[in-house]
């Protein structure tokens, strides 16, 4: 299997400044290390570091459009089925606005939570929860890791961002070659997109023509046949002949 990568595409960035740039990459680095993380939620969290840095980060802008590439260190299925949550999850709060002044943090996460897919693997249920708790800590009032790291996910859902799950064949390759991954809203689950090759249509062999031995030895077989079925009459003709002579010796 490749190594997973998730691009994150921003839209409406114009003019960015360092320190949103920086903003921008450190709450996709976080995101990232949350993705990685989903399908053992029973290991520490940890945005930054010894397993949590990916392989290749690359970072583009055309127009008003800002993109972020990010190869994580991880052929896992369950971190392509996590990316593939989370994906879904941005996607359906892409058109809404999610900051709520009243609420504050709390709220906002309260509502990615109802947003996140309801799906049953261990990824997407592992995301309800950790939205759940990141909630708690900042009721609480609690600085936790997975408070920064709900926080950075509010921040990329408040920003309207667009995550793409893809595959990298070769991450340290010059040129990265990916492929993209369709991710399925409702379920969060995966299907890999790939144009399927037209078969090229198959000529039929032309007959070949028989050969002057050919048509000689299927006429021998055929005599063949005929001597067989007149020896075959000619044996039940004087059968029966015995069978006559032998009655009519017995009428005498």
């Amino acid at each position: 299997m490749q190594e997973i990568a998730i691009r994150v595409r921003l839209r409406e960035q114009d003019r960015l400044g360092l320190a949103e740039y920086e903003r921008i990459v450190g709450s996709v680095a976080s995101v990232a290390a949350v993705v990685a993380w989903l399908p053992t939620p029973d290991a520490r969290l940890v945005l930054r570091g010894r397993g949590a840095e990916p392989v290749r980060l690359e970072t583009m802008s055309y127009g008003t459009v800002f993109e972020m590439l990010v190869v994580m260190d991880q052929r896992n299925p369950g971190v392509e089925r996590a990316a593939a949550a989370v994906a879904a999850l941005l996607e359906s709060v892409r058109h809404e606005h999610v900051e709520d002044d009243v609420a504050g943090i709390a709220g906002e996460l309260d509502r990615l939570d109802r947003s996140a897919p309801r799906g049953r693997s261990v990824p997407e249920r592992a995301l309800r929860t950790f939205l759940e708790g990141a909630r708690a800590d900042a009721l609480a009032r609690r600085s936790t890791t997975r408070l920064r790291a709900g926080q950075a996910l509010l921040r990329l859902a408040e920003s309207g961002a667009e995550v793409l799950v893809e595959r990298v064949e070769d991450a340290l390759a010059p040129v990265v070659t990916e492929q993209a991954v369709d991710v399925l809203g409702d379920t969060g689950s995966v299907v890999v997109v790939e144009s399927a090759p037209v078969p090229e249509p198959v000529a039929p062999e032309p007959e070949k023509p028989r050969s002057d031995e050919d048509s000689k030895k299927k006429k021998k077989l055929s005599k063949k046949k005929d001597d067989k079925k007149k020896k075959s009459s000619k044996k039940k003709k004087d059968d029966e002949k015995k069978d006559d002579k032998k009655k009519s010796k017995k009428k005498q």
